[in-house]
């Protein structure tokens, strides 16, 4: 296109009606296009921290009920075992706050740090999930001497009181 044919067209968008209205829309709509093409951006990897903080809680779940199982078979008059643990929601990560007074104002924010081109905050502690009941069910659970037995031990691994566990017989 010649550099004549482009000043007329501009010339005639000049002179239509709400010319300034019509510029104000296509910027908002370009404005919004990439907000939430950002937004999506950053939702996928909020998604992708949930999903990896998933699998960390079910790792440490599934290894957890595993030494409870191979304990319970190594003791005496339990014979072959299974488990059913119920738990709490996944692994809780204690963060690093730096605290700012100005005035009469206080302000904490999480203490960031970067690594490798990505940043996040400075985890002190991951609190992982906590048993909220245990299912026993072994070959030697009609015993009153293994059952007590088996309640025990599994108060004292998993720090949960005994009237959270039930013990029954294998069939």
């Amino acid at each position: 296109m010649s550099s004549a044919k482009i000043k007329g067209f501009f010339a005639k968008l000049r002179s239509k009606k709400h010319f300034e209205t019509i510029i104000a829309i296509v910027a908002v709509v370009v404005m919004l296009v990439l907000y939430f093409s950002v937004k999506s951006g950053s939702s996928k990897s909020a998604q992708k921290a949930t999903s990896v903080q998933t699998t960390v809680a079910s790792d440490y779940c599934e290894k957890t009920e595993q030494k409870l199982i191979a304990a319970l078979e190594s003791m005496s008059g339990v014979g072959k075992v299974k488990t059913v643990i119920s738990w709490e929601a996944g692994v809780e990560k204690g963060i690093a706050y730096a605290t700012n007074s100005a005035g009469n104002t206080i302000t904490t924010t999480p203490t960031v740090i970067q690594t490798q081109g990505s940043s996040g905050p400075i985890v002190l502690k991951e609190l992982y999930p906590k048993a909220l009941g245990v299912i026993i069910i072994c070959q030697g659970g009609n015993n009153v001497a293994v059952k007590l037995d088996v309640m025990q031990a599994v108060s004292v691994l998993l720090d949960i009181s005994q009237n959270k566990i039930n013990v029954y017989p294998m069939r």
